[in-house]
């Protein structure tokens, strides 16, 4: 069988090519990463702060309710 890229003669059942190194069986290829679009990171920014905005807030609230609870408690 010949390669797909750099069309050297290969074996039939080889997996990568001797000559070129690329991988001529699609089932050892690595998959290529996804580009990420604009919109993709403005909404994973957002979601990212959001949820740090989030666990401020209930710590905000159990500071909060700490020191209302020890106002009370003192005489």
């Amino acid at each position: 069988m010949l390669c797909p890229f750099c069309k050297s003669e290969i074996p039939d059942d080889a997996k990568k090519c001797m000559n070129c190194g690329e991988w001529v069986d699609p089932a050892y290829k690595k998959p290529l990463p996804e580009k990420g679009t604009f919109f993709s990171f403005l909404g994973e920014t957002i979601v990212n702060l959001l949820f740090w905005a989030f666990i401020l807030l209930i710590a905000g609230i159990v500071v909060f309710a700490y020191l209302d609870y020890n106002d009370m408690i003192t005489f």
